[in-house]
């Protein structure tokens, strides 16, 4: 049976999971152009890429972030392309076994530590507040848990 020769409750709710479904699109469909295979040096990070390697020193880096409260716990880098000097941001995921809620894996402390030492301009301030993060994504997720909610049945 089709979700259309449901009941009206059966099709509010497929309906409703298209919505929501739209809505984690948006960060879904971000993520593999993003997401990024990296290495460690003592010079900087190399970010492998599928043609060629693009080595990032520690000076170039302008603020390293974990958003907490995602699973898997990505973390992200803003840092100045060596090339074409424009700003980027890239994602990678650290060791899933190193995980702590508020805290830095061990990747994730030696990239800040040499971010630190490398770059004079560093200030913490520059990075992105994780509660900003929660709270903007709370509000604009509203609008789609409320038309879910809607198509469901369950504000009507």
């Amino acid at each position: 049976m089709l979700w259309t020769q449901g009941s009206p409750e059966s099709q509010g709710f497929a309906k409703g999971m298209a919505v929501m479904g739209v809505w984690i699109s948006f960060f879904l469909v971000q993520m593999p152009f993003r997401l990024k295979n990296i290495e460690t040096t003592e010079n900087g990070i190399l970010i492998k890429g599928f043609k060629q390697n693009t080595l990032v020193e520690y000076r170039n880096i302008h603020w390293i972030s974990k958003f907490d409260f995602s699973n898997p716990w990505a973390v992200t880098i803003k840092y100045r392309h060596p090339d074409s000097g424009l700003d980027r941001k890239i994602n990678f995921l650290p060791n899933q076994s190193e995980q702590r809620l508020f805290g830095n894996d061990a990747m994730t402390q030696f990239i800040l530590e040499k971010i630190k030492t490398h770059n004079p301009d560093y200030s913490k301030d520059n990075q992105p507040s994780s509660f900003k993060n929660i709270l903007l994504i709370t509000l604009l997720g509203l609008p789609f848990v409320f038309l879910f909610l809607y198509l469901s049945g369950f504000l009507k």
